[in-house]
């Protein structure tokens, strides 16, 4: 739906009304000198025939003087008609040419004018969009003025800024917890190799400063192919995405999970609450089996003994729900948050990064994410696959 008074129909009555004033200055203009000139040579040209007469007389018609024009010259009534008429094409033509000199002149003007005023607006937007660093994201550009098609775009450039605001303070915390993630296991190997291999160091010494290192090093392995994870996942699809059968999936993810499940005295099961009983959804496959995996991995990490997880396939998407600790609600939105664990997991085996992996899929997929604490303890987590 198109506003009243845009720029595009100010612009339009503008220039209209303005073309209007000045063509109908222009007519008046060339008539009434046109009018004016005609009148004064009609004049001269009646004086002059009344004074021809008046010497001739009426009887025996005018004698020819020395030196005068023969009949239908300009002192004949067919010349002064004839020079009425050269000097009526003459004088039009010159203030034609005057009006329309005059209407560009005054058309140019009136363009400038309303030219200057309309981008005005532009040249804030231009300057703003120039003091734009990464330390003056909280400024906006706030254009005030009608409701029309730059404010509009003031404010999408305004919306935008908050969004780039939002990342970049996302990206700094990211940045400075994963600094401190990394800086961790170097950490503790820098300390067990300085305590732990000191100069008398026995067997059973460097048997548990290996243990220890190979422990620090499968978490930094860990956490740079989490890190690789949510990087791909924030990249994009770039199209390569394909149908994948969801139910099918879910299997697979199950019965590879199954000994972890047994080791942590977790029942682990899988339904399939669908009217048909297959699910085909797009989306990219390896991307797709992380989120599943990273759900399923932690319904079971952050459960207790004798605990269940059950992974439901649904006309809709997916949903993990698992047992547990009770989860204060107001949590649940800070453990979508890279480097955010739950309270019951070992220390040291998690990222903190399986959620914040999840939510990226999902939202590169345009999928919607949703996570439930139940009353009982533990939590319900749903992806929204379909439209």
């Amino acid at each position: 739906m198109r506003r009243p008074w845009s720029i595009r129909a100010r612009t339009t009555l503008t220039f209209a009304v303005a073309s209007m004033v000045l063509t109908a200055a222009v007519v008046l203009l060339v008539t009434w000198g046109s009018t004016l000139t005609l009148s004064d040579a009609y004049g001269s040209a009646v004086a002059l025939q009344r004074s021809d007469a008046a010497e001739f007389g009426d009887a025996g018609g005018p004698e020819p003087r020395p030196g005068s024009e023969p009949s239908g010259s300009s002192g004949s009534p067919e010349g002064s008609a004839a020079a009425v008429v050269r000097v009526a094409a003459q004088t039009q033509w010159q203030w034609a040419t005057a009006g329309v000199v005059a209407a560009g002149v005054l058309a140019g003007l009136v363009g400038w004018f309303v030219s200057r005023r309309v981008l005005l607006p532009v040249d804030r937007i231009a300057a703003a969009a120039e003091r734009l660093s990464a330390s003056t994201l909280h400024e906006r550009i706030g254009l005030d003025g009608p409701d029309d098609e730059l404010r509009r775009l003031a404010r999408s450039i305004d919306d935008l800024l908050d969004r780039l605001e939002t990342a970049f303070e996302s990206q700094r915390r990211f940045v400075a917890q994963a600094s401190h993630e990394l800086r961790t296991p170097l950490a503790v190997q820098r300390t067990a190799l300085q305590v732990g291999l000191h100069d008398g160091a026995g067997p059973a010494e460097l048997v548990c400063v290996r243990e220890e290192l190979l422990e620090q090093n499968r978490r930094s392995e860990h956490l740079v192919e989490s890190l690789l994870v949510l990087a791909e996942a924030d990249r994009g699809l770039d199209g390569r995405t394909e149908r994948i059968d969801l139910a099918a999936l879910v299997h697979e993810v199950v019965l590879h999970a199954e000994d972890h499940a047994q080791r942590c005295t977790v029942r682990l099961t899988e339904t399939v609450d669908t009217t048909s009983g297959l699910v085909a959804v797009t989306g990219e496959p390896v991307l797709t089996r992380q989120l599943l995996t990273n759900l399923v991995d932690n319904a079971i990490e952050y459960n207790q003994t004798g605990g269940a997880v059950v992974v439901r396939v649904r006309d809709d998407g997916l949903e993990v729900e698992n047992s547990g600790p009770p989860v204060d609600p107001d949590e649940v939105a800070h453990l979508l948050e890279p480097f955010r664990r739950g309270r019951g997991a070992a220390p040291g085996r998690h990222s903190g990064l399986g959620l914040s992996i999840v939510t990226a899929i999902t939202r590169a997929h345009g999928w919607t994410l949703a996570v439930v604490t139940r009353a009982e303890g533990g939590l319900v987590v749903r992806v929204r696959m379909t439209d």
